[in-house]
């Protein structure tokens, strides 16, 4: 058997024996503020489930936060027999598709590179990139737990592959679903379409992404019409995107938006609301820009990393984050390993900090809630760590490719690029 075979047998054996013969660590970790939240809740899809089967409308009692389809679809499997096993199954099976995804996307990058840069790239083998994936602790945590962000995942990395494949209707489409289940990877629309242009044999950029967005918005729009259909009426778009946009459940999570909006006073919350959106957003534009691939200079761009550093301040600034959505990320850093990731120079700091901030989460939450010798102040300042692992990821990556656009235009070769002592200005 060989060492990818391995890692895909284990990886899986993980994520379906583990929860088949411990049935209470799904409702755990389903119940762990790190890994759960109103929105993305397996306990919250339960009770849908349980609204469907008696005809009771989805969003009485403001508890779902589900799309109307992804509820549907999923209520058959509810419906079945051993549907605690049957789920298992489905959970296992899209971690793998994903893990599978991810390696096409690495050899894609790395043959990309290597045709733009005229030097051989290579990066990590096929069984480490599905190992980050499969084995890092916080995919595992949010797979356990049953999180319904991993379908969101699923759509979001098809999206990337089916844009590198060359088909770019396939991969607006899988975006789109992805932004109907989960709202935000439709901030990821900027980077993707860049992507989709670089790739495409349209020169244009303009008509390049008219076609691009408007394949996006009438995928979407007839998700939403389908959903109205369903529900018979426009509420799930309430409790579905607006609950995310007004932090409408304003509970403690991973994020930075809930002990603020907590604290503030309720005269200047529409306000703050708009801006913490919008702040959300405005960055993914010069992220985008910087990182294109223009043709004066193609070689200092590089739209697929662009794609990740906009994930990651997604990760950042949304509403309801979870741990499980810089796992996401940090299983798509290590494809670039063969450019950017070897320039950086603060990987050794930022996993202590990752590490340290993990551990004291949930001892900062037990001493709040539980112990009761503590407030939310404690908890939220590990968020305030957990949000500067973020940010110093990103600061990383950006330095990192600046490092290697100095290197490309200088002529320096990479091994003679260490010895630079090399300054921000």
């Amino acid at each position: 058997m060989s060492k990818l075979a391995q890692v895909f047998l284990i990886g899986a054996l993980i994520r379906f024996i583990i929860p088949s013969s411990i049935p209470s660590i799904t409702t755990i970790l389903s119940s762990t503020v790190e890994l759960s939240t109103p929105i993305n809740s397996f306990k919250s899809l339960l009770e849908s489930f349980y609204y469907l089967n008696h005809d009771i409308n989805l969003y009485d009692g403001g508890v779902n936060h589900n799309p109307p389809l992804l509820v549907s679809i999923l209520s058959i499997i509810y419906n079945l027999p051993y549907s605690n096993i049957l789920f298992n199954a489905l959970y296992t099976v899209i971690d793998l598709f994903i893990a599978y995804r991810l390696i096409l996307i690495n050899r894609w990058y790395n043959n990309y590179q290597t045709r733009k840069l005229g030097e051989k790239k290579t990066g990590f083998n096929d069984d480490l990139i599905a190992s980050f994936y499969l084995f890092n602790p916080l995919i595992v945590l949010a797979n356990l737990s049953h999180s319904t962000t991993i379908f969101s995942w699923l759509f979001t990395i098809e999206s990337i592959y089916q844009i590198i494949s060359g088909n770019s209707p396939r991969g607006m489409i899988a975006l789109s679903i992805s932004s109907y289940l989960s709202y935000y990877p439709l901030y990821l629309l900027p980077s993707i379409l860049s992507l989709s242009h670089i790739l495409s044999k349209e020169r244009n950029l303009s008509k390049s992404l008219v076609f691009g967005g408007c394949i996006f918005l009438m995928s979407l729009t007839l998700l939403l019409m389908v959903s109205v259909v369903i529900t018979s009426s426009f509420q799930f778009i309430d409790h579905c995107y607006f609950t995310i946009l007004c932090l409408k459940k304003i509970t403690p999570n991973v994020g930075l938006w809930w002990y603020l909006f907590t604290e503030m006073f309720e005269f200047f919350t529409p306000f703050y609301l708009g801006m913490f959106n919008l702040y959300s957003f405005i960055f993914i534009i010069p992220i985008t820009l910087r990182l294109f691939e223009f043709k004066q200079t193609p070689k200092l761009g590089d739209s697929f990393l662009a794609i990740i550093l906009s994930y990651i301040w997604i990760s950042f600034t949304k509403t309801y984050p979870t741990i499980g959505d810089l796992g996401l990320a940090l299983s798509l850093i290590p494809i670039i390993s063969s450019t950017v990731l070897k320039y950086c120079k603060m990987m050794y700091i930022t996993g202590i900090t990752l590490i340290i901030s993990l551990l004291l989460s949930p001892i900062f939450y037990y001493c709040w809630i539980v112990l009761g010798n503590g407030n939310s102040n404690f908890f939220y300042s590990i968020n305030l760590i957990w949000g500067a692992v973020q940010v110093m990821i990103m600061m990383d990556l950006v330095w990192g490719k600046l490092i290697m656009d100095y290197s490309i235009e200088n002529n320096i070769k990479s091994n003679e690029i260490g010895k630079l002592n090399l300054a921000q200005i």
